[in-house]
């Protein structure tokens, strides 16, 4: 004769989960933690390995960010972190 099994989870008495509970499973879904109701804070220095995206530029885009990597000395992938970064920090 066949044992039939439940799994643990019904065999207690379930509860609904609490709304820390929620938010601790969202933030973990969502790729941060939840720590006393503040998410941790990012280090901006971190090993850039977490997405990558790819953006598609017109001529005149690309010339004027070629351009503008040739005045500052930087990578044009840099200018284009940096200027997120600026302007993240004027809004």
């Amino acid at each position: 004769m066949v044992k039939r099994r439940e799994p643990a989870h019904t065999l207690k008495n379930t509860q609904k989960p609490t709304d820390e509970q929620i938010e601790a499973f969202a933030a973990k879904a969502d790729g941060g933690t939840l720590k006393n109701n503040v998410y941790t804070h990012l280090n901006p220095s971190a090993k850039r390995d977490f997405k990558g995206i790819r953006v598609p530029l017109n001529e005149y885009e690309y010339k004027k960010l070629t351009e503008l990597s040739e005045k500052t000395g930087r990578t044009k992938l840099n200018v284009i972190r940096f200027a997120i970064l600026k302007l993240a920090n004027e809004l």
